[in-house]
């Protein structure tokens, strides 16, 4: 009764867990929830005014697909000014960008846009798990890298060469990443880029939705910040759910060149059309504040961050990785685990014995490996991670 491009997908394994936690709390049991990729600041004082103003001005009628005209323009800006070498050349226009229901659509619209039944698209393990099963559901086949703590889970370019074949049409990177945190330094993407250049027919989704959040100042740049010759071959994706902390207002989008946009649009004209008018009023007021607004909240993420590295060091018997972006820890757990387990079966004793709520790394390629977030109050935080450590040692 169910197609098959329905029936093959996974549920997404964070939204399942959360939803378990919540039923918990419900019931009155005490959980440590540290799983879901959400902020837990408020989104900006400018944000909430903006859709007051938008509601009484009834400002609730249909939106062109592609987003209202001013939230068009501000994102072309953004992007311009975070890859200068478009901006001097071909800058983007707000008739390059299409405002979507958070990232996740963009990324979905881009991926069913270009590829086709037997096309392969590339990304590196760990990966978010969404990837997969929107290749899945495009028919397409994954090729996934697999990545190394050790070389800060990034694909290296000689990986890429080898992953490359006549089937290729998309190489997925996510910088800062979900689940890893690893950050791609500019020198890391002009290797990434110089392969590419010997492959004119790949194409890049540069998944940008952190962008905001990284711990060593100026390491982080977008990947056409580093290959701008790749213009003409590259969908960026960003949103305002994380930075923004407006991750229930769903703002997101794609900017690309004008070979894509139109087929963009019509994709999202037959599924969802424009996206809410009030959440796009939030991102104008959003987008027109100073980088330095968010100053605040990537500085409390950094001191989250060091919390939850300093409680879980405390045991011999995981490796955290430290995270240069985003707000998650991947933690190996491989030493807890015999050949036969994975992290599936930890993550259900660790919430049903120690009241913890953590994700598993099976669905993200990693599947001796759970994440953590930090995107939720340091008493939580410390008291949650407290506990991993204690359930850890006495196994």
């Amino acid at each position: 009764m169910i197609s098959s491009r329905v029936r093959n997908l996974k549920e997404s394994s964070t939204l399942r867990v959360n939803a378990l936690v919540n039923r918990m709390k419900a019931e009155g049991k005490e959980v440590f929830n540290l799983t879901a990729g959400e902020p837990d600041f408020p989104p900006s004082e400018a944000a909430k005014n903006a859709v007051l103003e938008a509601v009484a001005k009834n400002q609730s009628k249909y939106t062109p697909t592609a987003g209202i005209p001013e939230l068009r323009e501000l994102i072309a800006k953004k992007t311009n000014s975070q890859q200068s070498a478009i901006s001097v050349s071909r800058p983007w226009r707000a008739s390059d960008v299409v405002v979507t229901n958070g990232g996740k659509q963009a990324i979905f619209n881009a991926i069913f846009a270009l590829v086709d039944s037997g096309d392969e698209v590339v990304f590196g393990a760990p990966f978010w798990l969404s990837y997969p099963e929107m290749v899945k559901a495009a028919g397409g086949t994954s090729v996934v890298i697999e990545t190394r703590a050790e070389t800060g889970y990034r694909i290296q370019p000689e990986q890429l060469e080898r992953a490359i074949s006549e089937k290729t049409k998309l190489l997925i990177l996510n910088s800062p990443s979900n689940p890893t945190g690893s950050v791609y330094a500019k020198d890391d993407l002009r290797a990434l880029g110089e392969i590419l250049k010997k492959h004119p027919t790949v194409w890049v989704l540069s998944d940008e939705i952190y962008d905001r959040i990284e711990f060593v100042k100026g390491v982080w740049v977008s990947f056409l910040d580093a290959n701008p010759e790749l213009r003409d071959r590259t969908v960026t994706v960003n949103g305002l759910s994380k930075s923004g902390a407006m991750t229930g207002w769903r703002v997101g989008w794609s900017i690309t060149p004008e070979s894509l946009t139109p087929a963009l649009i019509s994709l999202q004209g037959h599924s969802t059309s424009g996206i809410c008018s009030l959440s796009q009023a939030a991102a104008i007021a959003s987008l027109k504040l100073s980088h330095s607004d968010f100053e605040p909240q990537r500085l409390e993420y950094l001191n989250r961050r060091n919390l939850a590295l300093e409680v879980l060091r405390k045991s011999a018997k995981i490796k955290a990785y430290e995270p240069a972006g985003a707000f998650y820890l991947f933690v190996d757990c491989g030493a807890l685990l015999k050949d036969d387990q994975d992290a599936n079966g930890l993550a259900e004793r660790v919430l049903q014995e120690a009241k913890v709520a953590v994700v598993s790394g099976v669905d993200f390629g990693a599947p001796k490996c759970i994440r953590i977030s930090f995107a939720t109050d340091p008493s939580t935080l410390r008291e949650g991670c407290e506990r991993l450590v204690r359930f850890f040692d006495s196994m």
